[in-house]
């Protein structure tokens, strides 16, 4: 899977995740069309994916990448 991912221009971060899910991906494409492409054409197809569960952010709130010291 994570080999798979890798070659996936689509994906920008991949996270090995505890909880509930295995993986955590976060994808960028043109629009929801491209998404659904994006699923059925590469990541349905990766050996071992059993299932799938999207979330789209609907707006930002905050984005920091500094760490307070």
């Amino acid at each position: 899977f994570e080999a798979a991912v890798a070659r996936c221009p689509e994906v920008l971060e991949c996270y090995l995740m505890t909880g509930h899910r295995d993986y955590l991906l976060r994808v960028v494409v043109e629009d929801l069309a491209a998404y659904e492409k994006f699923l059925k054409q590469k990541l349905t197809l990766v050996p071992g994916v059993a299932s799938i569960e999207s979330s789209f952010a609907l707006d930002q709130i905050k984005y920091s990448i500094a760490v307070p010291v």
